[in-house]
C-alpha cells in the first residue's frame, strides 16, 4: 500500500476519534466532572468579577476534584461572554461569571441574547454602591449634598463609568430618594472617573468602596446597603442617614440552561465551601464586599425582582429605545437596486463589452455592491441624545471606506493591465465564493468539524486537483490541527453546531 494512503487513513482514524471525544464524549469518562470547568468572565483581568472568580478558583482546589480555569473574553460588556457560553454544549463545563450589570446590558443593547437562556446557579456576593466625594468638598454626609444640590445656581454634577450601566442608574435611583436634582456625566471607565473626581470636576462619584483604596484624596459618604462594611466601620449606610436606599452589585455564576443536574449540584456544592472557607472572608474583607451566598431559587428570585427595576429607570433614563430605524424601502430591494447599479457602471467602464469582464472586476463589484449596502444600514442607526457614546456607524464605516479603496484599485488595476485570462474564469471563483458563504452558515449549525474538511475537499476538487490522499491528509489534518491549537494551546473553542449543543 502507498504510505500517503497509510498516513491518509491515520489521519481519518484520528479524525473520527476526534469527533467521538468531542460529540459522543468518548474517553471523557462518565461521572461527572472529568475535565476542567472553565468560568468565563466578560472583562479584563484585574476588574472586580476576574478577581472575585480566581478568588473562587483557588480555593475551590480545596474541595473540587477537577480544576476551575477563568478564561476572559471582554466585548460587548459582557454579550461576547455570554454567546460564548451560549455556544458551548451544556454539559456544565462552561461557567459564566454574571454580574447585577447583565440585566441593563441585555435591555439597552437589544441583543438577541437573553437571561431566560441560562440557568442562574449562585450568587457569591453584594458589593454596596457607595457615594464617593473629594475631600475638599468638605461632604460629610447626605444632608451635605442635598444642601450643596440645592443652594448651587450650577446643576450639581455626578459622575460614573457609563450611561445606563449600575452606577448611573443608582444615581437615579439617589436622586429620587434624596429629592434632588443633578446631572450625570459619563467618563466611559472607572479610572476616568476617580482622575476626574480627584481634580474636584464633579460634587460625586458613584462607585464602589473598594474604588477609594490608595486615594487619600476621597472619602466615601455613605453605602446603600442594610449594614456596615466589617472592613469600613465607620462609613454610614442610607438607612442610617434617614434614607431607604438598599442597592449593591451582585456577583455570581451561571449555566447555560439544559446543563445536566448532576453538574448543577457538584458546582453549588463547591460554591458553598468556598464561602464557607476563611480565605474567602479574608478576600470579602479585603475588598469591601458582603458575602452572600444565594442558591439557584433565591438567586433566580433577585434576578426577576431587580429585573423589572431596572427596566423602569432605563425607561426613566430614555434609553430603552430602538437604536435601528426602520428602512424606507425594503431592505432586500436596497441590496438588488445596489447590486444592479454597481455591475452597470462596470460594464459601462468596459465599454458595454461582457467580454472584458474578468474575476477582478467581479469581486470588486461584489465587495462595492456589499460595502454600499452596510453603509446604508449605517445610516438608519440612530442614538438617543441623552446617550454619551460614540456612534456605532464609526467603525463599520471606516472598514466600508477601506473596503471601497480597495476595490477602487482592483478596477484600476485590471484596466490597465487589460483583461487577463487566468486558469480559472469568473464562474469558478463565483461558486468558491458561494461555497465559502454555505460553509460560513453551515458552520454554525453544523459545527467547524464536520463543515471544515467538506469545504476543503470540495474547493480542492473545484479547483481540480485530484491527489485524493494528499487531500484527505490536508481537509482533515487541517482539523487536527486546528483542534490542537485553538482547543488546546489557546483554550478558544470551536463551534460545535447549534444543533448538537
Amino acid at each position: 500500500m502507498n504510505l500517503k494512503n497509510i498516513i491518509a487513513g491515520i489521519v481519518v482514524i484520528f479524525y473520527l476519534g476526534l469527533l467521538g471525544y468531542l460529540y459522543l464524549g468518548i474517553g471523557q469518562g462518565t461521572t461527572y466532572p472529568a475535565k476542567p470547568i472553565s468560568i468565563i468572565v466578560h472583562s479584563k483581568p484585574g476588574s472586580a468579577i476576574d478577581y472575585m472568580a480566581r478568588k473562587v478558583a483557588e480555593i475551590a482546589r480545596k474541595y473540587s476534584e477537577v480544576a476551575f480555569v477563568v478564561e476572559n473574553r471582554s466585548g460587548t460588556q459582557g454579550l461576547v461572554a455570554m454567546q460564548h457560553v451560549l455556544d458551548m454544549k451544556a454539559d456544565g463545563y462552561t461557567l459564566l461569571g454574571v454580574t447585577k450589570s447583565f440585566l441593563s446590558t441585555v435591555m439597552v443593547n437589544k441583543s438577541k441574547v437573553s437571561l431566560d437562556d441560562f440557568q442562574f446557579i449562585a450568587n457569591m456576593v453584594l458589593d454596596p454602591e457607595a457615594l464617593i466625594s473629594n475631600k475638599e468638598r468638605k461632604f460629610t454626609s447626605l444632608s451635605d449634598i442635598i444642601q450643596d444640590a440645592n443652594r448651587s445656581e450650577i446643576t450639581q454634577v455626578w459622575i460614573g463609568p457609563g450611561t445606563g450601566r449600575r452606577d448611573h442608574l443608582m444615581a437615579l435611583k439617589s436622586w429620587e430618594t434624596l429629592g434632588i436634582d443633578a446631572k450625570w456625566i459619563d467618563y466611559k471607565s472607572g479610572p476616568q472617573s476617580i482622575l476626574a473626581l480627584l481634580r474636584d470636576e464633579s460634587a460625586v462619584y458613584v462607585g464602589n468602596p473598594a474604588d477609594i483604596k490608595g486615594k487619600t484624596d476621597l472619602e466615601i459618604i455613605s453605602i446603600a446597603s442594610d449594614k456596615r462594611l466589617v472592613s469600613l466601620p465607620d462609613i454610614p449606610t442610607f438607612k442610617e442617614q434617614g434614607y431607604d436606599l438598599n442597592e449593591s452589585m451582585w456577583r455570581g455564576f451561571a449555566f447555560k440552561k439544559g446543563v445536566p443536574e448532576e453538574a448543577v449540584e457538584y458546582v453549588t456544592k463547591v460554591l458553598q465551601d468556598v464561602v464557607s472557607d476563611d480565605e474567602w472572608e479574608d478576600y470579602c474583607n479585603e475588598t469591601y464586599v458582603f458575602s452572600n451566598f444565594e442558591n439557584h431559587e433565591e438567586f433566580t428570585r433577585r434576578i426577576v425582582q431587580e429585573t423589572a427595576e431596572t427596566n423602569h429607570y432605563l425607561n426613566k433614563a430614555g434609553l430603552l429605545v430602538l437604536y435601528v430605524k426602520d428602512s424606507p424601502i425594503p431592505i432586500l430591494l436596497v441590496l438588488l437596486i445596489i447590486v444592479v447599479g454597481i455591475f452597470l457602471l462596470l460594464f459601462a467602464f468596459n465599454r458595454f463589452s461582457i467580454r472584458k469582464f474578468n474575476y477582478d472586476l467581479i469581486i470588486a463589484g461584489g465587495i462595492i455592491s456589499l460595502s454600499l449596502f452596510f453603509y446604508y444600514q449605517t445610516i438608519l442607526f440612530q442614538i438617543p441624545e441623552t446617550v454619551n457614546i460614540t456612534s456605532p456607524a464609526l467603525i463599520p464605516r471606516i472598514w466600508i471606506f477601506t473596503l471601497l479603496l480597495l476595490s477602487v484599485i482592483l478596477i484600476v488595476k485590471s484596466k490597465n493591465e487589460g483583461t487577463v485570462h487566468a486558469n480559472y474564469s469568473p464562474k469558478t471563483v463565483l461558486i468558491i465564493i458561494a461555497f465559502l458563504l454555505v460553509y460560513l452558515v453551515a458552520m454554525q449549525w453544523i459545527g467547524y468539524f464536520f463543515t471544515t474538511p467538506v469545504f476543503i475537499l470540495s474547493i480542492m476538487y473545484i479547483l481540480k486537483y485530484r491527489k485524493f490522499s494528499l487531500m484527505t491528509i490536508n481537509a482533515f489534518g487541517f482539523v487536527l490541527f486546528s483542534y490542537f491549537v485553538f482547543n488546546k494551546l489557546l483554550h478558544i473553542d470551536l463551534p460545535l453546531g447549534w444543533w448538537f449543543i
